[in-house]
């Protein structure tokens, strides 16, 4: 992962609010359009040499490159350049300490998986070949917005997995909603992957997380929860995934938590 800096130069009299107002659009938009990562880690503020600047984190060291951009994202640099009559400019940081989620740079996916945990900040697509992510702005639109759909899920997702990690509240709820392929938060990732298949004829798998008290002996027989086929893998994948079914296209793992 990479550290950006996205900065302008403002004039002798601004309004403070109206430069935070654009540039947090700005910055909604890249994220929107997954040319960033998660928003909360984002920070805007007014340096010595009175600059507005935002550091964000990306997967790739191009990933602000203008031939990814949006339609919005270049209206909303626009907008900024004639409201401040200033020009953006962009500087690669550094790279994080710990970057242990590499971009996808197979030349041919054999499939992507939807996936994501509490932790990642990284794209919640990943590559089925070299388990590492697929930069959302690398695939087709996912709709006129970008890829809000997915990132709606992703932070879905990550809210679930947050409650049953803190075994407090909403433990219960949180792993039905992540481990039940009927469950909505599965059925919105369920509808993305077969979206994204459609969209990139890559078959894209959505994973079931199992993290049940549960004997190996049941766990390792259990059945597709779809098509009731069998779906246990020879060998493990990526050092997690035990279970695959190409027909409906869904991954998971034995239970960590088995007996």
């Amino acid at each position: 992962m990479y550290i950006q800096e996205i900065s302008f130069q403002l004039p002798t009299d601004f309004d403070w609010d109206s430069v935070e107002i654009e540039f947090q659009t700005l910055i909604v938009t890249y994220r929107n359009n997954g040319q960033i990562q998660d928003s909360s880690i984002h920070h805007i503020f007014i340096n010595s040499e009175n600059k507005a600047v935002c550091t964000a984190i990306t997967i790739a060291k191009d990933a602000l490159n203008k031939k990814f951009n949006s339609k919005a994202i270049n209206s909303s640099i626009k907008k900024i350049e004639q409201l401040f009559n200033t020009k953006l400019k962009y500087q690669l940081i550094g790279e994080t300490l710990v970057n242990e989620e590499k971009q996808c740079k197979c030349k041919k996916s054999e499939f992507y998986i939807l996936y994501t945990n509490f932790l990642a900040i990284g794209s919640p697509i990943t590559c089925g070949n070299c388990f590492s992510d697929v930069p959302l702005y690398k695939l087709p639109k996912y709709d006129e917005y970008g890829y809000t759909p997915i990132l709606s899920w992703e932070s879905n997702y990550k809210s679930c997995d947050t409650l049953q990690i803190g075994c407090s509240v909403g433990e219960v709820w949180a792993m039905k909603q992540m481990w039940r392929a009927d469950s909505q938060l599965s059925k919105q990732g369920i509808e993305i992957c077969k979206k994204l298949t459609e969209l990139t004829n890559i078959p894209t798998f959505y994973y079931l997380f199992n993290y049940r008290s549960i004997r190996h002996t049941k766990d390792i027989q259990r059945k597709c929860p779809c098509c009731g086929g069998e779906w246990l893998l020879k060998k493990q994948l990526h050092n997690l995934f035990d279970f695959k079914c190409d027909t409906c296209n869904l991954i998971s793992s034995l239970s960590s938590n088995s007996h």
